[in-house]
């Protein structure tokens, strides 16, 4: 009996297997995700009884998915091993392969990996699309290629589960400038990390992400910032995430009016520093320092990372800017964009 047939008829005789799966899945997750962690805890977090976290906790602990301390539940490392099989089962008992399919069909774009889960209530399920999102990009990485990165959790999280490489004639550069107050997402800091990872070149670039035209071209005389722009005219893969347009005016100390004034135009989204409406017209052009939109559109790679049901229209309106672009979400915004 073929694999599909056996799950369908697996699903019919126990209608309860995949609930229970994805019960115990999120708990798996949930506790990686917050370890050490207690029973009560977890239960407010998957808004599931006490109860029903004491008996599934039993059941892992008896196979050595989790340990109990006194400071709470830890994954084994039989857990860790699990979770990633059990990612696999769940991908397949929910026919991801047909969702899929659906979403890249909606959006009109090339490639779709969704992974199970919302990324927005478990850091894990960030981890696990940071994970999707380096195997592809390993994918088609060339000998010489230059990549480039934008700031944001999300792609974040692709450095961090790079898998450790050796690409000395790799080069990786941040798409943009600095932007906010947290170091540890900006651009630069991302590029740097992810060479590490890669065992690759980097060239930084130390320019705060909205600084003054005039002062960008002074600037852009320095040796190490020429090499930096120089670099983004030959970037071939780009790894960025997608902001609402609301959320990120006001991460940019967008003044209230020229708020108001974004949303009157029908701005949604926001990436690498450009505001576009659910049509993908750009209603905004990008103040930041880093790649133009005409740079975008001719980049040979370009990989999208985003998460969250309130990210849908954000995400269905950067799809459209380019029809070739690959996106790796999770099953939240998936089904989000799909019931639209």
């Amino acid at each position: 009996m073929e694999q599909n047939r056996f799950m369908d008829v697996q699903k019919k005789i126990m209608p309860e297997i995949l609930s229970l799966m994805d019960l115990r899945y999120g708990i798996l997750m949930m506790v990686k995700d917050k370890q050490p962690v207690g029973r009560r805890q977890l239960a407010g977090l998957l808004d599931v009884s006490e109860r029903t976290v004491r008996n599934e906790i039993e059941f892992l602990l008896k196979e050595d998915f989790v340990a109990v301390g006194r400071q709470g539940i830890e994954l084994t490392a039989n857990g860790m091993e699990i979770l990633s099989g059990l990612r696999e089962i769940i991908y397949a008992y929910k026919n991801f392969d047909w969702l899929s399919e659906e979403l890249k069909d909606k959006l009109g774009i090339s490639s779709v990996f969704i992974i199970p889960g919302d990324s927005q209530t478990n850091d894990s399920v960030m981890d696990f699309m940071g994970k999707r999102t380096a195997t592809y990009v390993l994918g088609i990485l060339k000998n010489r290629s230059v990549i480039g990165v934008t700031g944001g959790h999300s792609v974040a999280a692709v450095a961090e589960n790079m898998p450790q490489g050796h690409y000395p004639k790799v080069t990786v550069i941040p798409a943009r400038g600095g932007m906010g107050k947290s170091h540890g997402t900006q651009a630069n800091s991302i590029a740097a990390r992810l060479a590490g990872r890669l065992g690759a070149q980097k060239e930084l670039m130390y320019i705060p992400d909205n600084v003054d035209q005039k002062i960008l071209e002074a600037l852009k005389t320095d040796v190490q910032v020429k090499a930096v722009f120089e670099k983004l005219q030959e970037m071939d893969i780009l790894v960025f995430g997608i902001g609402r347009a609301d959320v990120m005016a006001k991460t940019r100390n967008m003044s209230q009016d020229r708020i108001k004034e974004l949303m009157s135009q029908g701005a949604c989204a926001e990436a690498f520093g450009y505001y576009f409406n659910i049509r993908g017209e750009m209603v905004y052009p990008s103040s930041s320092v880093g790649i133009t939109l005409e740079q975008y559109r001719s980049v040979d790679h370009v990989v999208a990372v985003a998460g969250g049901a309130d990210k849908k229209e954000a995400i269905m309106a950067t799809a459209l800017v380019r029809p070739d672009m690959v996106l790796v979400t999770d099953e939240s915004a998936a089904r989000a964009i799909i019931e639209q």
